[in-house]
């Protein structure tokens, strides 16, 4: 399922973020609030497709790419955590229905 535009809309505040080497508290808590914002309305996403976000937004900073995959990668999982009911996928590859 690819991301809405509603959830499009909220990952633009990331491109924003200027990264010189280290990300400070408020950028980091924009990422995260952004991810929770995100699954909070209902769309779920694979990380392949945040990464096809990065690479179509040009987002070239190394930190800030790795910060952002490492969020989603976390928020999903905290998501998925608190909601065992979600609907089963088709597992045959083993992955948890993420590929």
């Amino acid at each position: 399922m690819p991301l809405s535009d509603k959830s499009l809309g909220l990952l633009h505040r990331l491109v924003s973020i200027d990264c010189n080497g280290t990300l400070d508290r408020e950028q980091d808590d924009l990422i995260r609030d952004t991810f929770a914002q995100v699954l909070s309305n209902g769309d779920m996403y694979k990380i392949d497709d945040i990464e096809k976000w990065l690479g179509a937004n040009h987002v070239t900073s190394t930190v800030l790419s790795e910060r952002i995959l490492n969020v989603a990668h976390y928020q999903k999982a905290k998501h998925d955590a608190k909601n065992p009911l979600k609907m089963a996928h088709d597992d045959s590859c083993g992955c948890g229905g993420d590929c």
